[in-house]
């Protein structure tokens, strides 16, 4: 009887064991597969003035696509970790950066290839056991980031290919490789130097171009400030984008630049109370005692080109290339990717880069031969025009540099 007992009991506990057993190990193994099923977060770091990070932003919300936003400008804790990914990368500072699971993404170009390309990337996400940030750090392979590309609806399943896809103005969604080089490089260029980040910069300078006092003047300053603004993204083009923290320098140059337009704008209206009923003068060389930033306008404007003029409108000239950089790099970059695939020798890549930087430049080639042939038209008015240009462009340089230096998201498109 006890032989029979001991085996029931034996019998039941072996039960027990079993059962018991059985469904924490079934609930531990659901458990592993929720977390392997389970999408990578998407990590957006941006900045409130950048265009390119509104538009991800906008294309994230309006998918009811779940994403974190992370300031790199007013969260310290997002800008450490927004240099970490930057460093392991090897990538420009600029913004936005997307991070999801194993990829990275540089820039954003439209939500038909950069979005539909991310989209991919966080479904991709279920086959990995990189989620998070920390993840990402710890884990993820050093890459070739996708910038600004993607793909939907033609085939991008071969290599990284979808970083060289762009949707172009009048071309539509295009891989970039399809064109030649010195195709890519006309187009490219002439498309990346119509980048409305910089446009306030260029009207701050076309206004203190107005007041040069002549035509004769105004055709070398033009001259020297396009011909700095080439020269500084041709060498954004060979080095620059990979060594040079863009959105660090427009956090100061932003500010500076609005100091100059308050200090300019104040100044051209103090002309203009001044010589209200004067004729076509040039009143500045008699004064006594200027402020320094009144100084440096008067070398600017008035005085004989200089050495000293030539470094103040580099300075401006920097100034654009680094706005536009801190906004989104990501059509120049890939440029340069394509050019160091074709495994071209120094002085071909030099061509194309030249190529490039000459499309760049076209469009400031139209807005400073439109403001130079406009004022050969009105100054024949005198001083009528002269102090009417000094009270209107006085005021649009006060309410810039206002802007830049309160609050700079204002001026994002």
């Amino acid at each position: 009887m006890k032989l029979l007992i001991t085996a029931w009991l034996l019998f039941g506990i072996a039960l027990f064991t079993l059962f018991g057993a059985t469904e924490p190990l079934s609930a531990q193994t659901a458990t592993a597969n929720e977390s392997e099923d389970q999408e990578a977060q998407i990590y957006v770091f941006g900045r409130d003035d950048c265009g390119f990070c509104k538009k991800l932003l906008a294309f994230l919300t309006e998918e009811k696509i779940d994403f974190e936003y992370l300031n790199i400008i007013t969260d310290p804790e997002a800008a450490v970790i927004y240099n970490k990914i930057a460093l392991k990368h090897e990538v420009s500072k600029v913004t936005p950066i997307t991070v999801v699971g194993e990829q990275i993404f540089v820039g954003f170009d439209s939500p038909r290839t950069t979005g539909a390309a991310i989209l991919k990337a966080q479904k991709d996400s279920v086959n990995s056991d990189v989620k998070t940030l920390t993840d990402h750090l710890d884990r993820a392979p050093k890459q070739s980031p996708t910038i600004s590309g993607g793909c939907t609806g033609i085939i991008c399943d071969e290599g990284d290919n979808s970083q060289f896809v762009f949707e172009l103005p009048f071309f539509g969604v295009v891989d970039l490789r399809s064109f030649s080089l010195f195709s890519l490089s006309v187009i490219l260029g002439v498309i990346d130097g119509f980048n409305p980040c910089a446009m306030w910069v260029l009207i701050t300078f076309l206004v203190l171009l107005s007041q040069a006092g002549s035509k004769q003047k105004m055709i070398p300053l033009a001259g020297i400030f396009m011909l700095a603004e080439g020269v500084m993204y041709n060498l954004i083009l060979n080095v620059w984008y990979k060594t040079w923290d863009f959105v660090a320098l427009d956090q100061i140059v932003t500010p500076l630049v609005g100091l100059l337009a308050l200090g300019g704008g104040s100044f051209f209206l103090w002309r203009w109370n001044k010589n209200k009923s004067a004729a076509l003068v040039c009143d500045i060389t008699n004064l006594d005692t200027q402020s320094k930033t009144i100084n440096k306008f008067k070398q600017i404007i008035e005085a004989p080109i200089t050495v000293a003029s030539i470094l103040a409108i580099l300075v401006i000239a920097f100034s654009v290339n680094i706005i536009e950089f801190a906004c989104s790099i990501g059509i120049p970059q890939a440029y340069t990717k394509i050019l160091e695939l074709n495994g071209l020798e120094f002085i071909e890549r030099q061509w194309y880069i030249l190529v490039y930087t000459l499309g760049y430049m076209f469009d400031d080639v139209i807005v400073f031969g439109l403001a130079i042939w406009g004022y050969s038209k009105l100054e024949s008015h005198g001083g009528k025009y002269a102090n009417y240009s000094l009270l209107f462009g006085g005021i649009l340089m006060l309410i810039l540099g206002l802007i830049l230096v309160l609050n700079p998201q204002m001026l994002v498109l």
